[in-house]
């Protein structure tokens, strides 16, 4: 359903990255199974449903939970020994979640997405709670339309989910502590490739609307829509720097900067390649834009963009298709999910040099890393009717 993903697996797993890191050594380990001297490498990969699209880790590193489009399960994996466990359903037959949070105390999973059998209605938002402990699922939410992404603010106690039927949209928050919808709150026209996001105070959530060019800023505090943000054709993805200061957004046009504390779009970052994912590294100093080349006998790339300056520096050549990207947790590499050719191309920050690729399974669209950041699980869609994979990777990242 979805053209790709970008790791956003909730506002509670990164915030809980840098406390968790330290316990979570030993769990890291054995998921990777990092020697003293490492080389990235794909691991087994692990059985999930149709269309797996994305992924969340619990911040004890324990489970993962795999969101599967075209399936009515979920698909749990226990982390440490790469191993999937029962699975939990959805719904019934033709049902998918499109997304998947984790609550900041790791008791909950959230899986989002969409029914087809409601009585009375043609399709129906669907958000179904687990008890991470038992994988038990509590009684489903219903809220909205397709829903395609969701956040989750930094205490735990608000979830936003953005719901899309081919017009205007909206964002629908949900109390974890009733599983309750609350009333919509109308966004701009969002497409089935938008996102959604939340700063990392918590107060502000963000809202991608590729139809209509803009950005819409909610208050959590109110649950009410701010002014829209014009920032060029196309938006699709955004990221936000982990001191709230700045978000940048990717458009069929550029790379739009917007200032947080006045929600003011800056100059566009204009590039010759389409930019589509973006992510930001951890001490805020710079953002990494995949991007797709606009025709075969061109490459396509990663630019970095220097924060401070709002500059794009060289580009950094890499697979075909690049659809996902995400930063480990101590900042050393980015890793860059290709889609059209199957593999994950490993970049190290430090001089901003591509390693080798790395052979993963079919159609990678998804990234999520264990909190020490030793392993990165890559979710390959596979095909349109068949199993999809989740291909556990040792990143040969250290603390």
């Amino acid at each position: 359903m979805r053209r790709g993903a970008v790791l956003v697996a909730g506002i509670g797993l990164t915030a809980m990255i840098g406390a968790c890191a330290a316990s979570l050594g030993n769990v890291d380990a054995r998921a990777s199974g990092a020697p003293a001297s490492c080389t990235i490498a794909a691991l087994k990969r692990i059985k999930v449903g149709s269309q797996p699209v994305a992924m969340a880790i619990t911040p004890g590193g324990k489970k993962g939970y795999v969101a599967n489009a075209n399936s009515s399960f979920v698909s749990p994996i226990r982390i440490g020994m790469n191993t999937p466990l029962k699975r939990v359903r959805f719904g019934a037959p033709g049902d998918g979640a499109d997304a998947v949070v984790v609550t900041p105390n790791g008791r909950y999973a959230y899986l989002a997405g969409v029914t087809t059998h409601t009585r009375g209605a043609f399709l129906r938002g669907r958000v179904l709670p687990i008890r991470t402990a038992t994988d038990r699922p509590l009684p489903p939410i219903r809220a909205g339309h397709v829903l395609i992404g969701m956040t989750i603010t930094p205490n735990g106690k608000t979830i936003y989910a953005m719901s899309w039927l081919g017009g205007p949209g909206s964002v629908i928050p949900i109390k974890t502590a009733t599983n309750k919808a609350l009333q919509p709150i109308k966004a701009g026209r969002i497409d089935n490739e938008d996102s959604i996001t939340i700063t990392p105070d918590g107060r502000t959530v963000y809202v991608t609307n590729f139809d209509s060019g803009t950005v819409t800023p909610i208050r959590t505090a109110t649950n009410l829509a701010l002014k829209p943000i014009k920032v060029g054709r196309d938006p699709n993805q955004i990221a936000i720097t982990p001191d709230g200061s700045m978000a940048y957004v990717t458009t069929d046009d550029g790379v739009r900067p917007i200032r947080l504390a006045t929600n003011k779009a800056l100059r566009l970052i204009k590039m010759k390649n389409t930019p589509f994912a973006v992510a930001v590294t951890p001490d805020g100093r710079t953002a990494y834009v995949a991007a797709l080349a606009p025709s075969s006998a061109a490459r396509d790339t990663v630019t970095p963009i220097r924060v401070a300056t709002n500059t794009a520096l060289k580009p950094i050549t890499v697979g075909r298709g690049p659809d996902a990207i995400a930063v480990s947790p101590d900042g050393s590499t980015v890793f860059v999910a290709n889609r059209e050719s199957n593999t994950i191309t490993p970049i190290k920050t430090a001089g901003n040099t591509a390693l080798n690729a790395v052979k993963v399974g079919k159609q990678p669209i998804a990234l999520a890393f264990t909190p020490g950041g030793r392993t990165l699980y890559v979710v390959d869609y596979t095909s349109d009717d068949g199993h999809g994979f989740v291909t556990p990777v040792r990143t040969c990242v250290t603390r």
